[in-house]
């Protein structure tokens, strides 16, 4: 088998899962991916900033800003004086918790679904192979926080994840894996 058939068809089950993903998220048609991402990673870090939002969702910082007002203008993020008064301290209103937790699960429910069909140890295969691509993505903390916009905590915490481990290891705080 050839090593660019292997990326095809990885390539192509990447583009269907996020496919599938989009169009089930959305809660109306002006909700997009970044939204969601942003009250996961606002969940993930209470009292983060815009700057910090803006890295690890990969958007500009006035995009940023637009989003944070959207989500603020929606009931489900409010926003604080941060640690000067430049900066915004963000954090979820119990909508938005109650959003950001409804979207993860949706997301990890359709993608549970679709692997419903592999044996125990095909699914143990996918999921070393899946850390072992997830780990080589990671450079900065910023690809940690960008690469985990969209995950569940509860179903992959920060001690058995294979992005953060990665991280820990970049700031010299454990091997690398």
């Amino acid at each position: 088998m050839s090593k660019f058939r292997t990326a095809n068809l990885l390539g192509a089950l990447a583009c269907e899962i996020v496919g599938r993903i989009e169009r089930q998220s959305k809660m109306h048609p002006n909700e997009t991916n970044s939204s969601i991402a942003a009250l996961n990673l606002i969940s993930f870090y209470s009292g983060c900033s815009n700057r910090a939002l803006s890295r690890a969702l990969g958007l500009s910082h006035t995009a940023t800003v637009r989003l944070v007002d959207k989500l603020e203008a929606s009931g489900l993020v409010i926003s604080a004086t941060g640690t000067d008064r430049r900066a915004v301290a963000l954090d979820l209103t119990d909508a938005g918790r109650a959003r950001a937790r409804e979207a993860v699960q949706q997301r990890c429910a359709l993608v549970g679904n679709m692997i419903d069909i592999l044996t125990p140890t095909q699914r143990a295969q996918l999921d070393d192979i899946a850390e072992t691509l997830l780990r080589s993505m990671v450079e900065t903390a910023d690809d940690a926080d960008h690469i985990c916009r969209l995950c569940d905590g509860d179903a992959c915490p920060p001690d058995h994840c294979p992005v953060h481990e990665k991280e820990l290891a970049l700031d010299g705080a454990l091997p690398p894996a």
